[in-house]
């Protein structure tokens, strides 16, 4: 998005390359798409300066999305009121987790997944709580919610198709009640209710399917089909079809290779069960493991109990009891463990991929009174995870672009500009975008050698420095060769063909892809192994001062 309305330097990633799409455009464009045209407005106005930085670039998106989050605050107020539970005491556990306060203050597309989610949870207990209710005399019958999950659903597929696991369970219960909210899981009632959304589902796939088409495809720059003499209804139609951009089904194809899958990382089935959900969720999680296994007991307990009281006549009453004390912890056990389930069957598991299962998790953990005899745990956990997760993991790379935003800028713009080679050596993905250059300028190289071995940094630097030797000789042409690098491979860089002297550093920056040493760590220059490095290179064998 920066690079399409602010023509900023950007890479675009492979779920966005136009040769096979694989994620819808229409989300990136109504968030950070628009916080950016909001930006470039206030830019061109005037009335700002050059509002246009890294801290603005980087701040805009992540506060729009930070608001739209609260769709999460205002749907578990909701649910909890409708299903009995205290509002309050949800609304604190979703607050303070620290899922809430870094993930869902990123500009991930987990956000808008989690947010969905937590509509459609609401407009389904919505219709099931308001056929519950009798409708008041004189008064005309309220119209359940079809349209809006309509759109929520296909919203969902579009922006990750893994939003079918997230909706499976919440479908099934709306799917199979009928209008009196007695369950029916046939056939027939499900038909039925699937064609009511038939014609939202409809409509919001044309949404969606038209415009990446129009942004990825070459329906309208390929029109020459479409002037030909003697086009039958037919072959327009197969013509326009073959140019429509179906970004889901290649998402699904796409993971449906282990191969792809395995180049994104593989991880054991049982990651998001005990790893992920743990890290995530802390005690809330262990707390619905241990609930699910009592529910199961229970269940068992109450058929048993069923069993008896019907051989001798007793008790009949037991039996309701036991159902309805229990139907909403299964309904949310359900909610939540179905999609963990489900997304364990696919090797690559990061944790952010489970976070909308907060949403179930803290209306399950609301009423719970054991859960307050925790409290000091709960919120030393969330510290925790919100200094592991927001300062600590790869914390040094945004300061990093800043600084360097801040250099690539600060020449004399009368001048011949410098040329800068920017080399990222085993950090994430650096987001290029809030280095704030235009996508036409030369003289800024960014280089992403990511977690390769030391050789290749060696062989790219020595040959950046070789290059513009050769080029510039006999010139006042300067070039500034910048490694980005973390103080946990500081030893391999000391171990190139070139010199370099240190020229900023950062703190925190923890990389668990190069863990620091522990017992180095605790010695007197430990803290270095946790710092991001800026080193600026230069030909072996030129004198210079390290600082």
């Amino acid at each position: 998005m920066a690079g399409d309305i602010l023509n900023l330097k950007t890479f675009r990633t492979w779920e966005f390359n136009t040769s096979y799409p694989s994620r819808s455009v229409l989300f990136p464009l109504v968030t950070t798409g628009f916080s950016f045209t909001i930006l470039k407005v206030l830019h061109n106005s005037g009335l700002f300066g050059n509002i246009i930085n890294s801290y603005s670039l980087l701040v805009f998106p992540r506060f729009y999305l930070t608001c739209l989050s609260f769709i999460l605050d205002y749907s578990v107020y909701h649910l909890a009121y409708l299903w009995g539970a205290d509002p309050w005491n949800a609304l604190t556990l979703l607050s303070g987790s620290h899922v809430m306060l870094v993930f869902y203050t990123r500009t991930f597309s987990n956000v808008i997944e989690a947010a969905l989610f937590a509509l459609l949870m609401l407009l389904v207990a919505m219709d099931i709580k308001q056929a519950n209710v009798a409708p008041r005399p004189g008064k005309k019958e309220r119209k359940n919610n079809q349209h809006l999950i309509g759109i929520v659903l296909v919203s969902g597929f579009f922006n990750r198709p893994t939003f079918i696991g997230y909706a499976l369970v919440p479908m099934l219960l709306w799917f199979s009640r009928d209008q009196k909210c007695t369950f029916q899981f046939s056939l027939r009632q499900i038909m039925k209710s699937f064609f009511g959304l038939l014609s939202s589902v409809i409509a919001t796939s044309f949404l969606f399917i038209a415009t990446d088409t129009l942004y990825f495809g070459s329906l309208l720059s390929e029109t020459d089909w479409l002037l030909k003499d003697g086009n039958t209804m037919y072959s327009l139609f197969v013509n326009i079809s073959q140019c429509l951009v179906l970004t889901p089904v290649n998402l699904i194809l796409y993971n449906l290779d282990q191969k792809s899958l395995i180049a994104h990382g593989s991880h054991p089935w049982f990651t998001h069960l005990t790893v992920n959900g743990f890290m995530l969720f802390g005690g809330l999680h262990i707390s619905a493991v241990v609930t699910g296994v009592k529910t199961m007991v229970n269940k068992f307990a109450c058929k048993a109990s069923c069993h008896i009281s019907h051989k001798d006549n007793v008790g009949k009453k037991l039996p309701a009891q036991c159902s309805a004390a229990t139907q909403i912890t299964e309904y949310l056990l359900l909610v939540y463990f179905t999609p963990l389930l489900i997304l364990s069957m696919f090797n690559h598991q990061e944790p952010r991929y489970i976070s909308p299962l907060i949403v179930p998790l803290v209306i399950l953990s609301a009423p719970k009174c054991e859960m307050l005899r925790w409290k000091i745990v709960i919120v030393l956990f969330n510290v925790l995870g919100s200094v592991l997760f927001g300062c600590l993991h790869q914390g040094g790379l945004i300061p990093c672009l800043s600084y360097l935003e801040k250099t690539l800028h600060s020449q004399n713009p009368q001048a011949s500009p410098p040329e800068h080679s920017l080399v990222f050596y085993h950090t994430y993905m650096p987001p290029r975008y809030l280095l704030n250059v235009k996508s036409d300028q030369e003289f800024t190289r960014i280089i992403d050698l990511g977690g390769s071995d030391v050789s290749v940094l060696n062989n790219t630097v020595n040959g950046l420095l070789d290059n513009f030797s050769s080029e510039h000789i006999g010139n006042n042409q300067e070039m500034n060769v910048y490694i980005i690098a973390p103080g946990t491979v500081q030893d391999d860089i000391d171990n190139c063909g070139f010199q370099w002297k240190t020229v900023a550093s950062f703190f925190p920056h923890l990389t668990m892809e190069d863990p620091p040493d522990i017992p180095s760590l605790l010695s007197e220059d430990g803290l270095n192994q946790l710092n991001l490095y800026i080193f600026k290179a230069h030909i072996k064998g030129k004198k210079l001062d390290r600082t």
